[in-house]
């Protein structure tokens, strides 16, 4: 918290994490807060609606399949809420429908699970700088 008296020029990207293996989510918010990046995380699709309301993220990181709040309505809601978001899909279920649901609903990018981590900060670097 410390400023010495330097103005800040670019605040820190902003990522919401959703994903109920908490260990996965834990992981990939280490590697992008070492990053740089500004971190919140939710571990169901209800705690990210909840971190959504009144919040702005400019990316969002969300796997699809979650019990009763899919990434899909996560994604919907991100959407609606701050249109100029982008999101990444994750999933241990790739296939071409849910590749094709994701781009249709406004995903960048679809990620398979285990997720590499190289990849997610790759895939957020291109994505962020569009």
């Amino acid at each position: 918290m410390e400023n010495h008296g330097q103005a800040q020029e670019v605040r820190p990207r902003r990522i919401l994490i959703v994903d109920d293996e908490r260990i996965v989510c834990d992981a990939i918010a280490r590697h992008l807060r070492e990053a740089g990046y500004d971190v919140v995380v939710a571990y169901s699709g209800m705690s990210a609606m909840e971190s959504l309301d009144g919040e702005t993220f400019d990316l969002a990181l969300i796997d699809i399949r979650m019990p009763k709040i899919t990434g899909f309505e996560v994604l919907e809601r991100l959407k609606k809420g701050n249109p100029d978001a982008k999101a990444i899909m994750m999933t241990a279920y790739a296939d071409i429908t849910s590749a094709v649901n994701s781009i249709s609903q406004g995903a960048y990018d679809i990620i398979s699970k285990p997720v590499d981590i190289d990849e997610i900060v790759t895939t957020i670097r291109r994505c962020l700088a569009e």
